[in-house]
């Protein structure tokens, strides 16, 4: 598979078209910003793995110009989660499978299942708010987890848990998700808070300076104040 080295990182994830072809078993894809590579570098060693052997996309906007700019004869599109969430919906719509979130309190993560099947006019998407844990989550989260996601069957799941928390629990559940036949697994932050509308992304001219962070650092502090 194309990659490129980066930050001291391996990016796996250069296109929408490497993202959503299907692979071997459940692929873990990791949506990279500056804060992921600022954490890689300062020491978090288990997420600079995981960036370095899953399906790592250039979620921000100053990583993503760095890496065109440093690699130009190079493929490399900016993929940010909030935007794959519906090219993975497209795919679960196309191969008749569902979708599963996880994450959210109970009004986002209701309203972002409703939102998200009336767009669509179907009803795939299914959502559960698991009781707050922090990461590694205890043997009750691990099994209503496994639970649904045995009974929904999903193509996707979405882990909208926060970062790295997301990630770790994502690639430990990976050979389940594999043998469940899933096929990707997002790591999506708050991005269930966009699909339920109770968080407005940012403006398409504040993603492109590269200020999403600071818009969503003054729309949802909190989010930046505790990590799950």
């Amino acid at each position: 598979m194309p990659h490129v080295n980066i930050f001291g990182l391996t990016f796996r994830g250069l296109t929408l078209d490497q993202v959503i072809a299907r692979g071997k078993g459940c692929r873990l894809i990791v949506t990279v910003n500056a804060d992921f590579i600022v954490r890689a570098q300062e020491g978090d060693n288990r997420l600079a793995a995981i960036i370095d052997r899953n399906l790592s996309t250039f979620d921000g906007t100053w990583p993503y110009k760095l890496a065109r700019w440093r690699f130009p004869n190079v493929a490399i599109e900016k993929l940010s989660g909030s935007d794959l969430v519906f090219n993975l919906a497209n795919v679960c719509l196309r191969e008749q499978r569902a979708m599963l979130i996880v994450g959210g309190n109970s009004t986002s993560a209701a309203l972002a299942q409703a939102r998200v099947n009336q767009q669509y006019g179907r009803t795939f998407c299914h959502a559960w708010s698991p009781p707050f844990e922090r990461y590694p989550y205890g043997p009750e989260f691990v099994a209503e987890f496994r639970a649904l996601v045995t009974r929904h069957k999903p193509l996707v799941v979405l882990l909208c848990l926060g970062s790295p928390s997301q990630e770790f629990f994502g690639e430990d559940q990976l050979d389940f998700l594999s043998a469940c036949d899933v096929a990707y697994c997002m790591g999506a932050g708050g991005t269930v808070d966009f699909l339920a509308g109770t968080i407005r992304r940012a403006p398409w001219l504040i993603q492109v300076i590269g200020l999403e962070g600071v818009w969503r650092l003054l729309a949802q502090p909190s989010l930046f104040r505790l990590q799950r």
